[in-house]
């Protein structure tokens, strides 16, 4: 087994020889993350447009229904300035979405991480909410089991990245775009 590296692709290829006449096969080492992220470059360079949504995108951009981001935020616990702070978040991560909405590969890894951070906050988060622990433990546990996470997977699969450059704000503002979509509560309200 010998390896190549095609520096101009950044990819591991492993040459494997079966056989006298198969030839060689080629196993890729990027994932599917790395993948879009390189693609999302190619498709801003080139300026090829997306004009539909992502049948997995329409899912989060939907509202559901439900509380508002701010009185669920105040419900869990949040101080005003603190609201006021998570809204600014929100907001410019909205803007974000809204500008990289016509590329196909960035709806796609909006997409995924919406998925993430969903399951990792229902998974780590919303037990402690059950159980009715402090705002700041939550909050503490969002950093470490659902923005931290999230972060560490766009930092590496990401690492080729020219376009969406998301940093932990952003990650925030999926967090707080995710509660006024009414995705995520910040309170057992089943409770009440």
């Amino acid at each position: 087994m010998s390896q190549q590296v095609d520096n101009n692709e950044n990819q591991i290829q492993n040459q494997l020889n079966i056989g006298e006449n198969q030839g060689p096969i080629y196993l890729s080492k990027q994932t599917r993350f790395s993948k879009r992220f390189e693609k999302l470059n190619k498709e801003v360079a080139s300026d090829e447009r997306y004009e539909g949504i992502m049948e997995s995108l329409k899912y989060y951009l939907t509202k559901l229904d439900g509380i508002d981001m701010p009185t669920k935020l105040e419900d869990g616990g949040f101080k005003k300035n603190e609201i006021i702070e998570a809204t600014r978040k929100k907001e410019r991560y909205a803007k974000k979405l809204e500008l990289n909405r016509f590329f196909e590969s960035a709806q796609w890894i909006d997409s995924q991480l919406f998925g993430k951070i969903k399951m990792d906050f229902e998974a780590f988060v919303l037990p402690l909410i059950n159980k009715g622990a402090s705002k700041d433990e939550i909050f503490k546990e969002v950093v470490i089991k659902v923005v931290q996470p999230v972060l560490d997977l766009i930092n590496v699969e990401g690492e080729c990245d020219e376009v969406l450059n998301y940093n932990a704000d952003d990650i925030f503002g999926m967090v707080y775009y995710l509660t006024g979509q009414c995705h995520l509560n910040w309170k057992d309200y089943d409770s009440l």
